[in-house]
């Protein structure tokens, strides 16, 4: 129960916890749908949501990581939604690294290990990033023409950083062949 003295992170993490509680034996697969930038923004974005929480009551994560979403000049681009590949590659590996980050070193491919005496302030077991399945985006909004050519740029940046599954979403339903 809300106390009203919690965070909206740790009212939310305790709502994850109790529906892992209640329905985790019941065979069902758990999933849940995440704001975009939870992918690359550590904060909890002001609404409570923390991509790390919610991989660890879940089955399956997904950000729903629609370049129409992302503000101008997001990682420098002028419009993010005109670089479709290179947005979806730089927000799901961002998430990759995430899951996969634990207390010890992780060395991925262009990585660098560096010593530290800092002590060891928590462990985390590595997240299956295949709990990744994002929402991309299969509509027009601030780009005259989204078609096949955007489509396909964001599976290929899904699959290009290790991902193997992902969800089109279009309002209207209407989707691209």
């Amino acid at each position: 129960p809300y106390s009203g003295n919690l965070s909206k992170r740790e009212v939310l993490r305790s709502f994850y916890s109790y529906i892992r509680e209640e329905l985790g034996n019941t065979g069902a697969k758990i999933s849940a749908d995440l704001f975009g930038m939870v992918t690359t923004n550590t904060d909890d974005l002001g609404i409570g949501q923390v991509l790390e929480d919610a991989l660890i009551y879940f089955d399956y994560v997904s950000p729903m990581v629609y370049p129409s979403h992302y503000p101008t000049g997001f990682n420098g681009w002028n419009n993010p939604n005109a670089v479709p590949y290179d947005l979806i590659n730089f927000v799901l590996n961002t998430a990759v690294k995430r899951a996969s980050a634990t207390s010890t070193v992780l060395f991925l491919p262009g990585s660098v290990a560096i010593a530290s005496t800092t002590p060891q302030m928590y462990t985390k077991e590595i997240i299956d990033i295949h709990k990744l399945r994002p929402w991309l985006q299969d509509f027009s909004l601030g780009k005259p023409s989204y078609g096949a050519k955007e489509v396909r740029d964001q599976i290929q940046a899904t699959y290009d950083v290790g991902l193997t599954s992902w969800m089109l979403w279009d309002a209207a339903n209407t989707y691209t062949v």
